[in-house]
C-alpha cells in the first residue's frame, strides 16, 4: 500500500474519530444527568389534580399528564411552572393486589382510590417523578385554551422522591423543533425505564429464593380436543436449572416462587409483552398447589376452565402423575 493511501486513511480516521466526539457532546449536552437535591418542595402540587392511570411497556401507573398537566398557576399553588407527575407503584405487584378495584379497561375505583391517599402514603406506596419546565421559560399565551406556552428555548428538568428530599435527576435542553419531538420521547422513555427497573429488581429479589425439593418434577393436565382418541396436554417442568411451560415459543422461563404449599410461577420474558400484562393482574401465570401427596393448577392467563371439560376442584384441577 502507497504512503499516500496511508495518508489519506489516517486523515479520514482522525477526521471521522472528530465529527463522531462531537456528535456524542452533542446527545451528553442534550441529557444532563447530575443528581442534586433541589430546593423546590413539590409536596403541595401532588393533590392538585387528580391522578389517572397509564400503561407502557413497563407496567402500570398514575400521571396528571394528561391535558396540560399541572400548569403554572401560583393562584392553586402551582408556583414552579408547568409540570406532569407520575406515581409508579414501589410494589410490582401492586396492581394484582388491588384487582378488587378494577375490572377490565374500567380504572375509576382504582383512581379513586389513589386520589384519596394522603402525601405520607403516597410517599409510601410510589416512586414518585416530576417533570417541570421552570416558569422562566413559560409565555402567557390568554387567549389560547393552555394559559401559556414554552419559550423556543427551554429546559425540562426531572425529579425524584428519595431519601426523604425532592432530587434532580435529570434535565433535557430544548432548542429546536427536533429537540422538542426528542424530549417527548425522552420523558416516556425516562417513565418507561423506571417501571423496568421495579420490574427487573422483583424478579431478581424473587430467582434468589429457594423452593423445596418437593416442587421439582413434572406437572400435567390433559386437555380435550375436539379429535377423538387425541389429548392435548399442558405440560409444566419445573427443574432446579429452568422450569418452563412445553411447546411455548419462548422457553426461558418461568421464575419459581414459593409462599408455604404454592409454588407461583412467573412468566419472566413474556411478561408484560401483551395487553393482558399491562396491569400486571395476569401474573403470576400458573399457580400450583400441593396437598399432601397431590398437586394442583390453576392459571390466570392459560384458559383451563374452557379447556378441560371436569370442574375445577378447591384447590384447582388434579395433575396427573409424571412420566
Amino acid at each position: 500500500m502507497s504512503k499516500k493511501i496511508l495518508s489519506f486513511i489516517s486523515v479520514f480516521l482522525i477526521i471521522s474519530s472528530i465529527i463522531s466526539c462531537k456528535d456524542n457532546k452533542i446527545e451528553k449536552k442534550q441529557i444532563i444527568s447530575i443528581p442534586q437535591i433541589s430546593n423546590f418542595d413539590f409536596d403541595k402540587i401532588l393533590k392538585i389534580n387528580g391522578h389517572i392511570y397509564d400503561s407502557s411497556n413497563g407496567g402500570g401507573f398514575f400521571t396528571t399528564s394528561y391535558d396540560y398537566g399541572i400548569t403554572y398557576d401560583p393562584k392553586k399553588g402551582n408556583d414552579f411552572g408547568n409540570l406532569e407527575t407520575f406515581l409508579i407503584p414501589k410494589d410490582f405487584l401492586f396492581f394484582k393486589k388491588h384487582s378488587k378495584y378494577f375490572t377490565k379497561d374500567e380504572y375509576e375505583k382504582l383512581q379513586a382510590y389513589v386520589n384519596k391517599l394522603n402525601i405520607e402514603e403516597l410517599k409510601k406506596i410510589f416512586d414518585i417523578y416530576v417533570f417541570l419546565v421552570d416558569k422562566k421559560y413559560l409565555v402567557e399565551t390568554p387567549s389560547y385554551d393552555s394559559p401559556n406556552k414554552t419559550k423556543e428555548n427551554y429546559q425540562t428538568d426531572l425529579y425524584q422522591y428519595k431519601n426523604n428530599s425532592w432530587e434532580k435527576i435529570e434535565s433535557f435542553k430544548v432548542d429546536s423543533e427536533e429537540k422538542r419531538l426528542k424530549e417527548t420521547d425522552w420523558r416516556t422513555n425516562s417513565i418507561d425505564k423506571k417501571s423496568k427497573e421495579i420490574q427487573t429488581a422483583f424478579f431478581n429479589s424473587i430467582s434468589k429464593l429457594k423452593i423445596d425439593d418437593s416442587w421439582y418434577r413434572d406437572y400435567i393436565l390433559l386437555l380435550d380436543s375436539y379429535e377423538p382418541s387425541y389429548n392435548y396436554t399442558y405440560y409444566i417442568k419445573v427443574a432446579k436449572d429452568s422450569s418452563y411451560i412445553a411447546e411455548r415459543p419462548l422457553k426461558d422461563l418461568m421464575v419459581p416462587y414459593q409462599d408455604g404449599d404454592t409454588l407461583f410461577l412467573y412468566h419472566k420474558k413474556c411478561l408484560l409483552q401483551g395487553s393482558e400484562y399491562f396491569e400486571n393482574t395476569q401474573i403470576p401465570e400458573v399457580k400450583i398447589v400441593k396437598v399432601k401427596d397431590k398437586y394442583y393448577i390453576n392459571s390466570e392467563v392459560f384458559d383451563l376452565k374452557n379447556s378441560i371439560s371436569n370442574k375445577s376442584e378447591k384447590y384447582g384441577f388434579l395433575v396427573s402423575e409424571t412420566y
